[in-house]
């Protein structure tokens, strides 16, 4: 396989090798990391361990790694790769996951499985995941499983965690048996705070924003934790359109609001510009509705009635607010 590389994937890029369609796949470093952390114990196994990217992190916290990979060209590639980073706890296994054999030879205090899934699929689901979910957890019952966060329904006893990078949901955990913590979780890289509940709850809603506006993590929203975000942060929801945002009238600060809104105006579709001549506007970010091909003229359409410096973002709910995007620290 040829060399190649991404800065998002792994930060010796240039020295690993792995071809693009095992680059799409393979895990991120922090989110790596990440994992490795959680589950660090005295040996680990990495099922379907692929290229070995997050083989090479749990190599860092744990005694021993067994790295089982059906695919024999992405397993030499996983031995390059550990030979090039210099790491010698990673004991290398050709063949099946679910082979009796392979599974007869690993014991071991926590497992890991990240899941081929068809890379031309229009709508992801539980049958095109293989190994099966079912099958992983009746041969390894204390095991972490990556899986496709598009799935809606997930049928299984487990933790689901969701991990945002950056703001934005990345990946999908599941963790069985006594791996399990909590029901739904949320982590924040590269920070690592979290956010943890049985389930879900319903947040306190207002029809109107305060003060202040937060676009709220992908990640949160996805695991159904606006609730828990806005009893941690002391806010309330408001749905404006489509999109829930959490508010409140003094400023908060959370690594899990991914932009944060000052609300200088509210008014009627009729009074916007004067309100955005008023706040001395020359740029005019969208936030409400509008068909994708008309973004732009309609923007260009409002800044063309302005002559001011100054960038401001139009919200949508019963009527149009104002805001000017404040400096996020956490991002």
């Amino acid at each position: 396989m040829a060399r190649s590389g991404s800065v998002e994937k792994h930060s010796r890029k240039d020295e690993l090798f792995f071809d693009a369609d095992s680059l799409r796949w393979s895990t991120p470093e922090v989110v790596a990391e990440y994992r490795a952390e959680r589950l660090k114990c005295g040996v680990i196994a990495d099922l379907c361990c692929g290229v070995g990217f997050q083989s090479l992190a749990f190599a860092k916290k744990c005694g021993v790694v067994y790295a089982v990979e059906i695919s024999r060209k992405k397993l030499d590639c996983a031995e390059k790769n550990a030979a090039v980073l210099g790491v010698k706890n990673i004991v290398f296994i050709h063949g099946d996951v679910l082979d009796k054999k392979i599974i007869g030879k690993l014991c071991c205090g926590a497992f890991f499985c990240d899941p081929e899934r068809p890379s031309g699929e229009s709508e992801r689901t539980l049958s095109s995941v293989s190994p099966g979910i079912k099958s992983l957890v009746e041969a390894y019952p204390d095991i972490a499983v990556e899986f496709p966060p598009q799935i809606k329904s997930i049928p299984f006893d487990c933790e689901k965690e969701y991990i945002s990078l950056n703001g934005v949901l990345n990946r999908l955990t599941l963790y069985f048996g006594k791996l399990k913590r909590c029901g739904v979780s949320v982590v924040s890289l590269p920070s690592g705070e979290r956010l943890c509940a049985e389930e879900g709850s319903v947040p306190k809603t207002k029809t109107a924003p305060a003060r202040y506006l937060y676009e709220i993590d992908s990640a949160v929203v996805k695991a159904g934790l606006v609730g828990v975000l806005a009893e941690k942060t002391n806010t309330f929801a408001v749905m404006l359109e489509k999109t829930v945002f959490l508010s409140s009238e003094a400023l908060v600060e959370s690594v899990f609001f991914r932009n944060s809104f000052e609300v200088l105006a509210a008014c009627s579709e009729g009074g916007l510009v004067r309100s955005l001549r008023r706040l001395e506007a020359g740029r005019v970010v969208i936030r409400f509705s509008v068909a994708p091909d008309d973004y732009w003229s309609i923007r260009k359409k409002y800044e063309r009635m302005l002559s001011g410096k100054k960038e401001f973002f139009v919200f949508k709910g019963g009527v149009f607010f104002i805001g000017r995007k404040l400096v996020n620290p956490n991002l």
